[in-house]
């Protein structure tokens, strides 16, 4: 793929990911339920989940979705995205993805592909973090903790190295605005040199938004205009 991406390039890349045979059963069934991605839609806040969900009555296809439909076609996750920043200079400017697009409930599923299958989840990433680079945000918000470890702000040692660095961005925290800013890459990152790279942007990492307390909501807005004000 070139460096530029759009919706149909984004669906025939994820048919050739979904290709992928694993020797689990398991993971082959969620394999073979197929994928759901976003939309490519530009914001100045990117809002990052880790993976959809697979709700009981689902069938197995592959589709995208458009992120301003959601919001009314499927309030009780999208809605929060938009209540959160409407209060905000960034409240008519956001979009959303999902860093892995396989379609499973149980987040802790995505640890047996991290052990049993990883090539499976570094596939999705290296596309994710291109599709993250032509949304080019001036903000991201990881508004899951498990998706969190993907960027590499928890990095920690053992013999399979890489695995547990991923995008393997380095951090500096800004004091001042109370946020992490992508400074460096990790030489054991998945991302390739001639990638495009987010040096520089901010990233908020907080918990899903659904089970975030009301005061907890309010003063992430209060951060995010003050990092807004501060980038204007």
């Amino acid at each position: 793929m070139n460096n530029r991406i759009n919706d149909e390039v984004v669906f025939a890349e994820l048919n050739k990911i979904f290709s992928y045979n694993s020797e689990l059963e398991k993971n082959s069934e969620i394999i073979n339920r197929g994928f759901v991605c976003s939309q490519i839609k530009k914001g100045k806040v990117l809002f990052v989940g880790i993976n959809p969900s697979y709700p009981s009555g689902s069938k197995v296809e592959n589709f995208q979705y458009n992120i301003d439909k959601a919001v009314t076609e499927y309030p009780r996750h999208y809605l929060k995205f938009s209540d959160l920043i409407k209060d905000t200079v960034f409240s008519e400017s956001w979009s959303y993805i999902d860093l892995f697009q396989f379609r499973e409930t149980d987040q802790k599923k995505v640890a047996g592909f991290a052990k049993n299958d990883p090539q499976f989840l570094v596939s999705q990433l290296r596309l994710s973090h291109k599709i993250i680079c032509e949304i080019n945000p001036e903000l991201i918000i990881v508004c899951n903790s498990g998706a969190s470890d993907f960027f590499g702000i928890n990095k920690w040692e053992n013999t399979k190295g890489w695995q547990n660095v991923w995008f393997g961005y380095n951090f500096e925290f800004d004091k001042k605005l109370g946020v992490d800013i992508i400074k460096s890459k990790n030489k054991n990152s998945i991302l390739q040199e001639e990638n495009k790279f987010l040096f520089g942007t901010p990233v908020l990492f907080t918990s899903t938004l659904t089970y975030m307390a009301k005061f907890d909501k309010r003063r992430l807005s209060w951060q995010i205009n003050r990092i807004a004000e501060n980038r204007i």
